[in-house]
Parts: C-alpha cells; structure tokens; sequence
C-alpha cells in the first residue's frame, strides 16, 4: 500500500512543476511581448515626430504664404473703387474683425463706405419676426407691403433708404433717416459711425458661419430670411456682393452662404466670396463689386477657381 505521504510529495512536486513552467513560460513571454510592443511605441514615436514636422513646415509655409497676400493685397486693390459708394450690412454673428478688415480694405480700393449696418440677433430669429413685420408696416404707411415674414419687409424697407441704381427713385435724407432711427430705436440694427447721408450704388453682405441652430427648421427660417435680404439689396443697387467665412463655402457644412450658392436664381445676379476673412476673400469683394455695375458676376474665394475675378472693369 502506498503511503499517504507519498501523496502529498507527489502533489507537492507536480505544483512545483507546474509553478516553475508558468514563471519560465510567462518570463519567456513577457520578454517577447515587452519587446515587440516597445518596438511598436518607438515606431509610432518616430512616426508623430515625422508626421509633426512635416505639420510644422506646410504651417510655416502657410504663414508666409498669407503674410504674402496680405502684403500685397494693397497694391491689388489700389484705385479699384474709385468713385463707389458701398454700403456694407452685417448679418447677425459676423465676425467684427472681419468685417473690420474688410470696410478697410473698401477704403483702401477707394471706397466711400456711405453706411455700416449690423442687423441684431433677432432679424433671423423667428420669435421675433412679429415685431419685424409691425415696424415695417409702420415705415410703409399707406404704401403696401409684399407679401413676406416680417424680416423679409422690414429688410426690404432698409435697402430702399441705404442703396439706389439708375432709374430708381433716390429716397430723401429725411425718410432715410427715418427708417434708419426707427429701426435703431427698435434695437433692430446699430449703425457703426455717422448716420448715412447718402445712398451707395453698391453693397455687401456678411454672413456669417452656419453654426449649431436649435434645430433644422431654425437655420432654414434663418438662410431664407438672409436671401430675402440679398434680394432687396440687389433689386435697389446696380451690383450686390455676399461674403462669408471660409467654412462656409462647403455645401455640406450649410451655412448661409452654401444656402445662397445653392439658389440658382439668386445666383444670377450676385457675386458670392467666401474666405472673407483673409486677403484673398478681400481682394475678391473688392474685385466683383467693381464688376458688379458692368453685369459681371461669380462665385469666388479660395474654395474657388480661380479664386479671384478674371478681370475687373474701372468703375
């Protein structure tokens, strides 16, 4: 009979057994797996630094190439505006400093920007389009109004008194200003400098990003309400251009300005620009307002090509 013990030694020796195995197997193993992952890691590490200089330099290459265009985009608009009076309208959320750089630019083409209107946040807000329409039936009077929201009639209202074209009546200073403090009493624009004194012949309108509306419907209400006012800022100048971010050149990035791209018949008679806030976007407003009053009209911008006007008429 096999003694009891014999048992316990047998059992003792297949768990030393079995214990030594598994720290020589996983010693083995771990070496290899350490081995092969560090050579991973190294690999990936020599990658992002590869991949973070080539980032470095096409951002270096970048920065000289804006730093070009700026510099020289005095030069490309010199003399190109002489003679123009614009009127620049801001949709709400344009940026300030784009809008900025840009009317300095107009002035620098030779521009007289006759009047610098910045629309508040509610002309696209369809809660308050009530109220648009009651100031708009108020500057009509007894003169009827088209049938639209009231953004689209109290925009309409505005670009009567800030633009003219040939065989349009001019509207008189003092019905000017009458539309212009009624809307700004009503907190509906701000006026950025004097009150206009006269009417210019032709304009811009910012847009801005498309941004994160509450919902569908609201960015649809907001792009309509937007191209009514194209519309009526075209129907009273001899040329309209529309300018906007970068971004929102995309068709699929919406925005207002792909909703504009993507209107046929309003692209029948308005320029659009996109990159509005680089030299090349500027360049290329100033370049299509003075085509503007000759008929000629594009869509342009460095999502664009070409990315400029292929000529420019003296106005």
């Amino acid at each position: 009979m096999i003694d009891f013990r014999y048992h316990i030694v047998s059992l003792v020796a297949v768990f030393l057994a079995l214990a030594l195995g598994l720290f020589l197997g996983s010693t083995t193993l771990q070496s290899t797996v350490t081995h092969n992952l560090r050579q991973q890691a190294d690999s990936v590490i020599a990658r992002n630094h590869t991949l973070q200089s080539a980032n470095d330099q096409a951002n270096a290459e970048l920065k000289q190439a804006q730093d070009f265009e700026t510099s020289v985009e005095p030069y490309a608009v010199a003399g190109k505006l002489v003679g123009a009076d614009v009127a620049v309208v801001s949709a709400p959320g344009v940026d300030s400093g784009a809008r900025n750089a840009l009317t300095s630019t107009l002035r620098s083409a030779g521009a007289v920007v006759t009047a610098d209107i910045r629309l508040a946040d509610g002309f696209t807000d369809p809660q308050q389009d009530a109220t648009w329409g009651q100031l708009a039936l108020q500057l009509a009077g007894t003169r009827s109004l088209p049938h639209a929201n009231g953004a689209s009639q109290a925009g309409g209202e505005l670009a009567r008194v800030l633009l003219t074209r040939p065989g349009v009546r001019l509207a008189s200073p003092r019905r000017t200003e009458t539309v212009l403090s009624t809307l700004t009493d009503g907190k509906m624009i701000s006026i950025s400098g004097q009150m206009p004194v006269r009417a210019a012949d032709v304009a811009v309108l910012l847009v801005p990003l498309g941004g994160n509306p509450e919902s569908s419907s609201v960015a649809t209400t907001r792009d309509n309400d937007l191209i009514a006012l194209a519309r009526s800022l075209r129907h009273w100048s001899s040329g309209l251009v529309v300018a906007g971010p970068t971004v929102s050149a995309d068709p699929s990035s919406g925005g207002p300005l792909a909703a504009m791209r993507a209107d046929s018949g309003l692209m029948k008679s308005v320029s659009t620009v996109d990159s509005d806030d680089t030299a090349i976007g500027r360049v290329a407003t100033v370049l299509a307002l003075a085509a503007a009053p000759g008929g000629a009209i594009g869509t342009y911008g460095e999502s664009q090509s070409p990315p400029l006007p292929s000529q420019s008429p003296a106005p």
